[in-house]
C-alpha cells in the first residue's frame, strides 16, 4: 500500500511539477508562520513567570491623544503610582520606575577602589515589595527608603 502512494505521489510530481512545487511552497509557508505564531504566543504568557505574584501585578499604561491617533505607551506621570496605593483599596502596592532609557542614569560606582560605569534605574521604596527579587544584601523594606 506505502509502496503504490510513493508511486503515485513520484508519477504526479513528474506530471506536474509547477502544482506541486506550488503546493509544496504553500505548505512550507503555512507550516512556518503556525510555529512562529506558536512560538510568539507562548513566548508572550510566559513572561515574567519567574516572579512569584505574577498573577497580581498589572502594568499601568497611558493613552496620549496625538495629531494621526491615540498612542498608549508605558509612561505615567510620576505620582500616580503613590496616589493609586492611596486611593484604591484593592492596591496593596505600587512602585514608580524610571527605566534606564528615559532617564540620564549614567554614573560611576565606586567599591573598595573599584570604580563600575553603571546606568541607573530609579524605583520607589515599594519596588522589592512588589517584584520578588532577591537582594544580595541588606533588607528589602529599608533598601529604597531614603533614597
Amino acid at each position: 500500500m506505502l509502496h503504490h502512494n510513493l508511486l503515485l505521489i513520484y508519477r504526479n510530481f513528474k506530471r506536474f511539477k509547477s502544482t506541486f512545487f506550488i503546493n509544496l511552497i504553500g505548505l512550507s509557508t503555512g507550516l512556518a508562520s503556525a510555529l512562529l505564531i506558536y512560538l510568539w504566543v507562548n513566548d508572550e504568557l510566559h513572561i515574567d513567570k519567574f516572579l512569584q505574584k505574577d498573577d497580581r501585578l498589572f502594568l499601568v499604561m497611558q493613552n496620549l491623544q496625538e495629531t494621526d491617533g491615540i498612542k498608549t505607551g508605558p509612561g505615567t506621570p510620576g505620582p500616580l503610582a503613590k496616589t493609586l496605593a492611596e486611593e484604591m483599596p484593592e492596591v496593596e502596592y505600587a512602585a514608580a520606575i524610571v527605566p534606564p532609557d528615559l532617564s540620564d542614569g549614567k554614573g560611576v560606582i565606586s567599591l573598595e577602589n573599584k570604580r563600575f560605569k553603571v546606568r541607573a534605574q530609579f524605583a520607589s521604596k515599594d519596588f522589592f515589595n512588589v517584584f520578588s527579587y532577591q537582594l544580595i544584601q541588606g533588607d528589602k523594606n529599608q533598601v529604597l527608603s531614603d533614597k
